[in-house]
């Protein structure tokens, strides 16, 4: 016997089946719902960052703001906080580059290293796509309250600890 798992998120049904209705295995659909809300706090940001200057995707806003909040940082720093491969990166730092919202400077210590610092442009870029991610993430929050919130952030940060 098969039994159906519905999970409504943003106005699409996912369905998994299982075999075994009694099964412990909740993370086919946690991950899609996991997934879904992902999808949808991209699209919330997805316009209101089309108005910006500059072209700016998700990924590139967590990468100002790491900036922002770590001016000075490495590459290699970069690398691990974004999860991303250095070659990948090394492609994201120079479109930035292109772009005048990040800059490389020597690192005053160490001439082999360099030094990754928001430009103004950048700073005013990563200001803006804060106020954008933070309108976003009310409009996916604003069904939770404070109490709900609180509890989401600590699982949340529970599920990051093996990760790290």
């Amino acid at each position: 016997m098969s039994t159906i798992f519905c999970l409504k998120v943003d106005h699409v049904n996912y369905f998994d089946r299982y075999e075994n209705a009694m099964s412990d295995d909740i993370t086919v659909p946690l991950g899609r719902a996991f997934t879904a809300t992902l999808n949808r706090l991209r699209g919330a940001m997805r316009e209101p960052l089309s108005t910006l200057p500059v072209s700016l995707g998700p990924p590139d806003i967590g990468l100002l703001q790491f900036l922002l909040n770590t001016p000075g940082a490495t590459p290699q720093c970069l690398a691990r906080h974004q999860a991303r491969d250095k070659a990948q990166l090394t492609r994201k730092i120079k479109a930035l580059e292109a772009q005048g919202l990040i800059r490389r400077e020597a690192d005053p210590d160490d001439g082999r290293k360099v030094r990754l610092f928001l430009s103004e442009q950048g700073q005013a870029m990563a200001d803006a796509a804060e106020q954008i991610r933070r309108a976003a993430f009310a409009e996916l929050l604003q069904g939770l309250n404070r109490s709900e919130q609180e509890q989401l952030l600590g699982l949340l940060q529970k599920c990051q600890q093996p990760l790290e």
